[in-house]
Order: structure tokens, then C-alpha cells, then sequence
């Protein structure tokens, strides 16, 4: 029972975590292959257009092709720089290795885990506004808001100001934006953990 338990913890299931680390990887080089197919189609019809390029409008031809190159080109630089994250990221899985614990709740506040810093994250209940569930590409995320004017300097905070986490709060991480915790990786159903952050807040802080 909640009301015997000085803390709330939200275990994370390892095994469905690697399973969709693997799957993310995969997706992600499937992109960035689509990507360099794409640009090199695009410079192999330039390549095309300049061998066509015959008589009068010779030159005319030859900058059509060229200018036909260009997006071929930015688009082949923009996926080796997707393949460059792509090893960073299957780097930094491997360097921390998986999670034992998504969240911990207590009167004093929230405790969360990001892939690089776990348990690193506190959060005072003030800091929090609240939970809410979205999805994205078919996968139900548990959302976790900040209250407004929340800074790694406000009052209990501790560890917001670590690079991974102001990295998913200032731009889409894997298309999303925000702190986030993958539901099928919760030990926790989303009930209980809407009840627990209930328990702790007076009723304040629900999953919405």
C-alpha cells in the first residue's frame, strides 16, 4: 500500500529497453541509407544530364546539371553526419549500459534517470506540473512536465542542468521533445504511477 511507503519506485524492464534500443538503431541507419540511396540517384542523373549535354546549349546544360548536384550533395553530407550520431549514440548506450530505475517518488520530490545519468535528475514536487501520455510512431510515452519558469537554478533542483537532459528540452531527441520515459519500459503501470505521484502531492501532480 502507497500509504506504508516512504518512496515509490518505477523499475525499468531491461530487457524490452535493448530490444528497442536495437530496434532504434536500425530504424535510424535505415533512414540514413534511404537518405545516401536518394542523393546518389540525384548526382547519378546530373551525371547523366552533363554527359547529355551536346551542341548550342552545351553550357546551358552543364550548369543545369551542376546546379541538379547540389541537393544530391547536401543530402549525402547530411546523412554522414547522420551516421556519425548514430555511432555516438549506440557509443553512449554502450558506455552507461541500461537503467535500473526510471523514476523514484518520495514526499521530498521526483527522481528520475536519463540513459547517461541515472538517478541524477531531482525535482522538489514544486518543479513538477505534471504527467501526461503521448505518442509518437505507434509508442505510448509518459510525458513529464516542468512548471513554468523551472531552471537548473530554481530552489532543490538538481541535475537539469546535465547535457542529456538539456538536450531532449531544448530540441526533438528521436522526434521527440521533453523529458520522456518509453511506457512499455515501466515495471509500473500507468495507474499506479498516476496514484503515487497523487499520493506524494496532496492530489496536485496526475498523469492527464
Amino acid at each position: 500500500m502507497l500509504q506504508d511507503q516512504q518512496e515509490y519506485v518505477v523499475e525499468v524492464d531491461q530487457d524490452v529497453v535493448a530490444a528497442a534500443r536495437v530496434r532504434t538503431l536500425r530504424l535510424l541507419r535505415i533512414s540514413a541509407w534511404t537518405g545516401v540511396v536518394g542523393g546518389g540517384l540525384i548526382l547519378v542523373l546530373a551525371g547523366v544530364m552533363a554527359a547529355l549535354a551536346t551542341g548550342p546549349l552545351g553550357g546551358t546544360g552543364f550548369m543545369l546539371a551542376a546546379l541538379m548536384a547540389v541537393p544530391g550533395v547536401i543530402l549525402l553530407a547530411s546523412e554522414r553526419k547522420k551516421f556519425a550520431r548514430i555511432r555516438e549514440l549506440q557509443a553512449t548506450w554502450e558506455r552507461y549500459g541500461l537503467p535500473d530505475v526510471a523514476m523514484r517518488m518520495s514526499a521530498q520530490g521526483l527522481r528520475i534517470s536519463v540513459d547517461t545519468a541515472p538517478d541524477h535528475v531531482f525535482l522538489p514536487w514544486l518543479a513538477v506540473a505534471g504527467f501526461h501520455v503521448r505518442t509518437w510512431r505507434g509508442q505510448q510515452l509518459l510525458m513529464l512536465g516542468l512548471a513554468p519558469g523551472v531552471t537548473p537554478a530554481s530552489p532543490g533542483v538538481i541535475g537539469l542542468d546535465h547535457p542529456d537532459v538539456q538536450r531532449v528540452l531544448s530540441r526533438k531527441v528521436l522526434g521527440v521533445k521533453g523529458l520522456r520515459f518509453a511506457v512499455p519500459t515501466l515495471r509500473r503501470p500507468l495507474p499506479e504511477i498516476d496514484q503515487a505521484a497523487a499520493y506524494f502531492t496532496q492530489g496536485r501532480v496526475r498523469i492527464s
